[in-house]
């Protein structure tokens, strides 16, 4: 009896220091259908000379225009990140063909250039924010904070979490910088924009089962990869299908078309 338990005291523990750890949320099962989609932008930029592209996966004015008019000539419905939320977690209903903006990097061609056509056409959209370089110029400029204040308070930008530093591969880092990187970015960010950061995207869609466990201890509720199709059929809340336009935006048209 004695050698048996000490075993069965460690299985006990073991049982008991489950629970404490913390459960990824499922999606609602009304959720599951109908399609919804998430699309994913990184930069909007005015090409100096032609066409030309710093970044093979900018987005030129033209090309965010067109993109937007084929949006509203299918009658596809853009929501909030907030509708998304509540669709997911409550199931609550969505017009037909639902599809919610999204944008990464925090590049200053998103205030200069996407905000205004945003605008015009009076869609929400969700930017994604690295937090060490709010303000700073790399070979990018990137938007201030007060420049996202702004946006924010047009009512029509929802600004969210994208790490401090944005690593190539959150996966590569030692635990604690992982924490870091999701505890310290959302922290800064509610402080400068007085709203509760609820969503995060992994830098370049990069992910595991041990940072989507991280990402939900670290307070986010919902978080994007750039794995595509539907966002009920993901697998949880902290692994959000979401299409890169770069490689699918006439996929994305097509599928959500398609299913209604």
């Amino acid at each position: 009896m004695n050698k048996i338990t000490p075993i069965l005291l460690l299985l006990a523990l073991c049982l008991l220091s489950e629970p404490l750890r913390a459960q990824i949320k499922k999606i609602h099962p009304n959720a599951k259908s109908p399609y919804v989609e998430v699309l994913m932008w990184h930069d909007v930029i005015k090409p100096v000379r032609g066409n030309e592209k710093e970044v093979w996966f900018d987005t030129t004015v033209a090309e965010l225009k067109a993109q937007f008019a084929i949006i509203k000539r299918n009658r596809i419905n853009v929501i909030s990140l907030a509708q998304l939320y509540k669709h997911l977690s409550e199931g609550a209903p969505l017009p037909p063909r639902p599809m919610v903006l999204t944008f990464d990097d925090n590049n200053l061609g998103l205030y200069k250039n996407a905000f205004p056509l945003l605008k015009q056409y009076g869609y929400p959209a969700t930017l994604f924010v690295h937090t060490n370089f709010v303000g700073v110029t790399t070979s990018k400029d990137h938007c201030t904070w007060s420049q996202l204040k702004e946006m924010q308070e047009s009512g029509l930008v929802t600004i969210q979490g994208h790490t401090c530093s944005h690593p190539s591969d959150l996966r590569s880092l030692p635990t604690p910088e992982i924490d870091k990187e999701l505890r310290d970015s959302k922290k800064l960010m509610e402080e400068h924009m007085n709203e509760p950061v609820i969503a995060f995207a992994y830098p370049e869609g990069k992910y595991d089962d041990k940072t989507a466990r991280m990402t939900s201890e670290a307070g986010y509720k919902m978080a994007f990869t750039e794995d595509w199709g539907s966002v009920g059929a993901s697998k949880n809340m902290m692994l959000l299908h979401r299409y890169s336009i770069h490689k699918r935006f006439n996929q994305a048209i097509k599928d959500l078309v398609e299913a209604y």
